[in-house]
């Protein structure tokens, strides 16, 4: 499998992914994920909901929703673009739409070849900067807007992810953690699975890749980011950060821009 970044621009990014196996671990982003799906076939998984992705179909998925895939059949491939949260509510602001809370939108895979041709048409962007095609895709993405908002998270758990955004160039062990919740280790992952789909210290590691992410954004040396952040070394880091991201550290944090593939 291969991810390719193909472009930034302020709070909005794009790539394409080509794959004949394998596919993502459970993770997580902190940003909106949209991907248009230009073949083959991908089961995807999120938040305990598991769905067959068709090519021609989209996925939506809102920030922080945990998530993984497994790809079906041989080459298969997809364009993706990530969302920054704040981007998403400029966008809206400049549209004179009115905001009311969290922006969420219903997840999953959907035939929308409105949302589908918008995605296509920004990843295929050179600066993924144009106007009118950012204001396309809100415009199709808008009708999938709903709602429900999720349940509130126990306030120990909330308490322990707080702890761990404060922390993220800290040793944490999972009795820190435990600690902060006044709960038992036993407890803190039994609760903390039940509620996120994940272990804490594997919840710990996605939000040390998402910082790692804007480390990279900003210049940062792979190197200077993973001892920061904890990771054994500059292989652990890539390692991890390549089973998320589909690629390096290094090609991350260089997008080539195109006109097209």
């Amino acid at each position: 499998m291969q991810t390719t970044w193909l472009a930034r621009h302020d709070g909005l990014e794009a790539s394409h992914t080509l794959s004949d196996a394998a596919g993502f671990p459970r993770h997580t982003h902190e940003e909106y994920v949209l991907s248009a799906n230009l073949a083959g076939v991908e089961k995807i998984w999120f938040d305990g909901t598991a769905q067959r992705v068709e090519a021609g179909q989209v996925t939506i998925y809102n920030p922080l929703t945990v998530q993984a895939s497994e790809f079906v059949t041989p080459g298969s491939a997809f364009f993706s673009l990530h969302l920054d949260v704040g981007w998403l509510r400029r966008l809206c602001q400049q549209s004179e739409l009115s905001l009311q809370g969290d922006m969420l939108f219903q997840e999953g895979a959907f035939d929308d070849p409105a949302l589908f041709a918008a995605i296509a048409a920004l990843c295929q962007d050179s600066e993924v900067g144009g106007q009118e095609r950012q204001l396309l895709l809100l415009a199709a993405l808008l009708p999938h807007q709903h709602a429900c908002r999720p349940g509130a998270r126990p306030a120990p758990l909330h308490a322990v992810i707080r702890f761990m955004h404060a922390n993220l160039t800290e040793a944490l062990r999972l009795e820190d953690l435990a600690a902060v919740a006044d709960v038992s280790p036993f407890h803190l992952v039994r609760s903390f699975r039940q509620q996120t789909h994940m272990t804490p210290m594997r919840y710990l590691q996605q939000l040390r890749l998402m910082e790692a992410r804007r480390r990279l954004r900003r210049g940062e040396a792979p190197a200077a980011v993973a001892h920061a952040l904890g990771f054994y070394d500059q292989s652990h880091l890539s390692n991890a950060f390549k089973r998320v991201m589909g690629t390096s550290p290094q090609r991350y944090a260089l997008p080539r821009r195109i006109n097209s593939l």
